[in-house]
């Protein structure tokens, strides 16, 4: 299969769309993708963001952009080859493009407690069982749990989702998003 990013401008490019045009990456080519550093602004360098800065990669051939810890480029370049050498999983999670759609509704709430349930869709081919589980959050220390032995991530994204639309009090009836 030919590659589908060929040049540093089609990845830039490409990021843009993805992450927003006002980032800049310092890139750096490996045989099967490229692995893209955000370059901070003197602001976010003043305000620490620089602490564990991690990593893009895009693949050269599906586009896939997964995510990746604070190493050095090169490092990150060498475990992304041998994992792609070995056939095994990437080391870094997948941010584009997205892997699960999830709808949730709210079922109850109290003054203390809120229950959504939560449905959940794989975007992947070939895709994950959907899931159908209800995720209780605690109102004042945000803890969650949910009807499940496991929590299954689409969860942990709900309630992180749930949380972060509640900062004014309230908290959502219902909503859907990607990750």
């Amino acid at each position: 299969m030919p590659d589908r990013f060929r040049t540093k401008t089609q990845v830039l490019e490409y990021l843009a769309v993805i992450l927003g045009p006002n980032r800049e990456f310092r890139i750096l080519e490996t045989e099967h993708g490229w692995v893209c550093r955000p370059v901070l602004n003197q602001e976010e360098i003043e305000s620490g963001q620089g602490l564990g800065l991690g990593n893009y990669v895009v693949n050269k051939q599906t586009g896939v952009v997964t995510e990746h810890r604070s190493l050095p480029p090169r490092l990150i370049g060498q475990e992304y080859e041998a994992a792609i050498q070995a056939g095994q999983p990437i080391p870094g999670i997948q941010v584009y493009p997205p892997t699960w759609r999830v709808h949730l509704e709210r079922n109850w709430e109290t003054a203390a407690e809120i229950e959504y349930r939560v449905q959940a869709e794989s975007l992947t081919r070939p895709s994950q069982p959907p899931i159908d589980h209800q995720l209780t959050i605690n109102k004042r220390n945000h803890h969650y749990y949910t009807n499940t032995e496991a929590i299954h991530v689409t969860c942990r994204e709900a309630a992180g989702w749930a949380q972060a639309r509640s900062q004014t009090g309230a908290w959502p009836e219902t909503g859907t998003f990607e990750f």
